[in-house]
């Protein structure tokens, strides 16, 4: 499969807000190819505070799990730590206002989502982002394609 060029990446987020997912950030601690530019790309561009970034509690939650899995504790906590204080990132925790805005939002089709991406999903849109950025299939299937960045060409 064909990726979307770095050129293109840049243009799609470059002074926008934008959620990421948790395979995103995935691809470039495990060095997933062909993503892995990509995600560097990203995470570069907001580091340097050309984008804004949320991600939510759930995605550091279900980071934390695969160095948790290996019996790494260390590496999960300071994987969270480095989410957590990433520049110009935030963090959306789930409470009410997120729980509000599932079902609700009709530009996504929540049926087609599994609960923890709804959750996901719902940080993201609590904090307006102008972009979704994500590989995920549910997300594709469930996201309108002027909110959804994927690193796929369609």
């Amino acid at each position: 499969m064909s990726t979307i060029s770095p050129a293109d990446l840049e243009k799609k987020v470059k002074d926008k807000k934008v959620l990421i997912d948790t395979n995103i950030v995935i691809y470039l601690t495990d060095k997933v190819e062909p993503y892995e530019g990509l995600s560097r790309l990203l995470f570069t561009l907001i580091e340097e505070g050309n984008v804004n970034a949320i991600i939510s509690v759930v995605s550091i939650g279900e980071l934390m799990q695969g160095p948790l899995k290996k019996g790494l504790t260390g590496n999960a906590l300071k994987v969270k730590e480095y989410l957590l204080n990433f520049p110009n990132m935030s963090c959306q925790m789930i409470n009410e206002d997120v729980l509000e805005i599932i079902g609700v939002d009709n530009r996504i089709k929540w049926a087609k989502l599994r609960t923890i991406d709804s959750l996901i999903i719902a940080s993201g849109l609590k904090n307006d982002t102008d972009r979704i950025i994500s590989n995920d299939l549910h997300f594709k299937q469930a996201v309108p394609k002027d909110l959804l960045v994927s690193f796929d060409l369609e």
